[in-house]
Formats: C-alpha cells, structure tokens, sequence
C-alpha cells in the first residue's frame, strides 16, 4: 500500500507524466521502495499499460517479492508480456568479460516504445553504469536521447548516492519534468522515520519563455513490512527529526 507516497510524487495518477522523472537517492537511504511502487502501480491501472524496468540495483526475484508485499503481483504481468524486464547483472554474466554497453540498452528501450508507444520505461540505477567505464557524458547522451523520442512516453530514472554525481545530477535535472529527492534525516537514525523525500517539478505555461520549476514541502516516510507511510514534519511523535 504506497497510494499516500505515490500522491505526493505526483505519480498516482491515470497516466504517468510524460518525460522524465528523476529519483536521486542519497547514500543511507534506499529508494529502491519507490522504484517498486510505481512499478507495481503502473500495472495495476490498466492492463493495457506497459512497463520495461531496465534492472541494474535489483534482480527480478526482489522487485516481485516488494510488489507482492505491496499487494502487486508482477508474474501474470510478466507472463503475458505486459511487463518486460532487462537484468543488467545477467547481461553482466552473459558477456563477461565484455562490459555492458549502452548501446544495447538503448536499442532495448528504443524497440520497447515502438512496439508500445506511451509505455513506462523504469531504470533503477543509472550510476552502476558508471562501473563499467562509462562516463557521465555517455549517461546524459543517453537519457536525452531516450527523452526526445517520440511519442507521449513516460521514464523514471534513479541515481544512487546522487550527492556523489553533481554534474550528471544537474544535467539530467534539467531535461526532468519532475524530480524526487530521498535523503537521510538531518538528525541521523529515527526508529519511525526512514527518511524524508522532497518533490519538484516543472510548472509549464502556454506562451512563456521561462518555465519555473516549483518544490513542494518536504516529507517524511516510513516503509513498512507491508506499507509505505508519509508522515508531515511535526507530526505527533517525530517531532524532532
């Protein structure tokens, strides 16, 4: 149950956003929840919506596991092919000692939106790219190319330690209709709080030559064995965090 965690993205809706969502997760937090909500989410909506989750954190076995906690079960998606699934690590094993190169991954994502114009396309870790030798250049070469591409698709991509890639951070930030912040609490450890999230996002206006990016106020989340809470600041009990 993520509903609370997906309004306040600004993910809950019908369609996804067209364009990019950008999910930079700090170190000692793990977004890897949020990757699974939305992934369960999108599924759940329609099945006429289809997903391609470009796997590099997690393998299959863990986002099924998160999504049946969260009441979504990703096997019958899968099996009848509404949801598609790309494992970097086995691609990894596949052509060691060859390291993966992004050109795969784009003709996989690429081949995946024409066959399904207005699909959701998931990467759950852009910077373990960067392990394999690619360079940050390479990585927003990438994503640009997968934003300009036709038709009304929407893309949500994570970076990890985010705090440790400023550049491609800021880069990717600017080409992202929304993005999403998950950070450890500025007290440290809380045993009701896993962290806080913040949210921004583009306010497009007809005719104006400056689109202003707006943030809403802060938050504070909770995942549970079975839910993922949301929490206002000052809240009873976390007060202090």
């Amino acid at each position: 149950m993520a509903q609370a965690l997906l309004a306040a993205c600004g993910l809950d809706g019908q369609n996804l956003p067209p364009g990019l969502t950008l999910v930079r997760q700090h170190s000692a937090v793990d977004g890897s929840f949020l990757i699974a909500a939305v992934l369960g989410n999108r599924l759940k909506v329609s099945r006429d919506e289809r997903v391609l989750l470009i796997a590099a954190h997690h393998n299959y076995s863990h986002y099924s596991s998160a999504c049946l906690k969260l009441a979504y079960n990703l096997g019958p998606a899968r099996d009848s092919g509404q949801l598609h699934f790309f494992d970097v690590s086995a691609e990894v094993a596949r052509l060691y000692p060859v390291c993966p190169d992004l050109r795969t991954i784009r003709r996989c994502i690429t081949a995946f939106l024409e066959q399904s114009p207005g699909a959701t396309v998931l990467i759950d870790d852009l910077t373990f790219l960067l392990s394999y030798g690619h360079t940050e250049s390479e990585l927003i070469n990438l994503v640009e190319d997968l934003v300009l591409l036709p038709n009304k698709h929407s893309i949500v991509i994570k970076l990890n330690t985010a705090e440790l890639f400023d550049w491609l951070c800021d880069n990717l930030v600017d080409m992202a209709e929304i993005e999403i912040r998950l950070e450890q609490l500025t007290s440290g450890n809380f045993r009701e709080v896993d962290g806080r999230f913040s949210v921004s996002r583009i306010n497009r206006r007809e005719n104006s030559l400056i689109n202003m990016r707006t943030m809403d106020k802060p938050l504070l989340y909770k995942v549970n064995d079975r839910s993922i809470k949301v929490f206002v600041p000052g809240e009873v009990g976390i007060k202090h965090v």
